[in-house]
């Protein structure tokens, strides 16, 4: 899916999401499910591309909490098994050669940079 379709898809969801926060006149709104379902399609194509979930809820007009654990819940319907990957070219092309770094992203966005391979093994321990 290339970079205009996904902006199209968040935008009309955006939609959807106001028109349905909109029709509600109290603080607590129940997203269908089948509009659910879209969202965290959505969302999981967003955080391929590296986009943090604050970054989509925002896009979505939802807050981060919700859309977060909707990712949660719906990863954890899933089987156990291969995850898709992206390798994506570095932007940083005239870097000196030197050693390389190790850069640690979680899910939730969070970069850890210039550890090296023993604190960021504890760190991934501590972390689980």
């Amino acid at each position: 899916m290339d970079e205009q379709h996904l902006e199209e898809w968040g935008e009309a969801l955006a939609g959807e999401v106001a028109e349905h926060v909109g029709a509600r006149r109290s603080k607590k709104w129940r997203c269908p499910p089948e509009l659910r379902s879209r969202i965290v399609k959505y969302a999981r194509s967003c955080r391929e591309r590296g986009q943090t979930i604050g970054d989509i809820a925002a896009g979505l007009g939802l807050v981060e909490s919700t859309v977060a654990r909707w990712l949660r819940r719906e990863g954890a319907r899933l089987k156990a098994g291969f995850r898709s990957v992206a390798i994506v070219a570095s932007e940083d092309r005239t870097a000196p050669a030197g050693p390389a770094v190790l850069r640690l992203v979680t899910p939730q966005g969070y970069r850890v940079e210039g550890l090296d391979v023993e604190s960021l093994a504890y760190l991934l321990q501590v972390l689980r």
